[in-house]
């Protein structure tokens, strides 16, 4: 914890880690919490396949009441046209397997009506389960801003749907903690953390290759996190996402220490005052 806030090590800050590897590194580094892909994004594949694996969800439960860490979110459904959200009953049971609070998704359905109907279906299979669903808006994305994915999660009628709000994507699709505080404070279920250079990607290839092997430290780059999180509720949960292509050569365990020691350098920040207020 810092302060209010739990600590959360996200899937991409470790990506190619095992799951339970990944329990251990969160444990050692000193997160609170754990993020694990169940899903891979659409078009990806995934690494590591835990929905279906009875053995390795004991042994990743067993290792995380062991070291005192939870599991905050697992990765991650899309949201297509086509969709049949039955489908991942089992993804949605695993989640709940594993004492996920929520369930991460993105919507790729430009037509809101169908998309809400979906997602409010997925929602219910999920609130008696005890998991919301957080959606995660991008810029290459149908649910595209935070206006979008709010009206999103408005429009499907379900009090277990929010937004994932990530620093990053924020920026990217031309919000800013304006933008936050405009929503209603609890639609936003948690935060993605971390920085960014102030020039930005010309094109969508480039905000996802930025996304997912480029991201700075936060407190690092140019992004308006002091801003950002005086919008945000004060006990709002962080998962650390800073992965980044330089850091191909150190360990899971040193990326992860860096980012917490980012992280928590940053959080400690906050508490002084600016030079505004002097």
């Amino acid at each position: 914890m810092h302060d209010q806030h739990k600590l959360s090590l996200a899937f991409l800050t470790v990506q190619g880690c095992p799951p339970i590897d990944h329990v251990k590194v969160a444990a050692k580094a000193g997160y609170d919490a754990a993020g694990l892909r169940l899903m891979a994004p659409h078009g990806l594949e995934l690494a590591h396949s835990i929905v279906g694996n009875a053995a390795l969800l004991r042994e990743i439960n067993a290792a995380a009441a062991g070291l005192g860490v939870s599991l905050l979110d697992g990765e991650v459904f899309t949201l297509l046209p086509d969709t049949d959200v039955r489908s991942w009953a089992p993804v949605i049971e695993t989640a709940a397997e594993l004492a996920m609070p929520f369930m991460q998704i993105t919507c790729e359905d430009p037509e809101l009506s169908r998309a809400a109907d979906n997602l409010g279906l997925l929602a219910d299979q999920a609130a008696r389960l005890h998991i919301d669903i957080a959606i995660e808006f991008m810029h290459w994305r149908a649910a595209a801003t935070i206006e979008d994915a709010a009206k999103l999660a408005k429009t499907s009628g379900r009090g277990n749907v929010g937004i994932l709000l990530d620093a990053l994507h924020l920026s990217r699709s031309g919000g800013s903690p304006a933008s936050v505080a405009a929503i209603q404070r609890e639609l936003i279920l948690y935060l993605q953390l971390c920085d960014a250079a102030s020039v930005q990607p010309t094109d969508d290839a480039g905000r996802i290759a930025e996304a997912r092997s480029a991201r700075m430290m936060p407190g690092q780059g140019a992004l308006w996190l002091r801003e950002l999180m005086a919008a945000l509720r004060s006990d709002i949960a962080i998962s650390v996402e800073t992965p980044h292509a330089g850091d191909a050569g150190l360990s899971y365990l040193q990326r992860a220490q860096r980012a917490m020691t980012a992280t928590r350098a940053f959080l400690d920040g906050l508490k002084a005052p600016t030079s505004s207020e002097g």
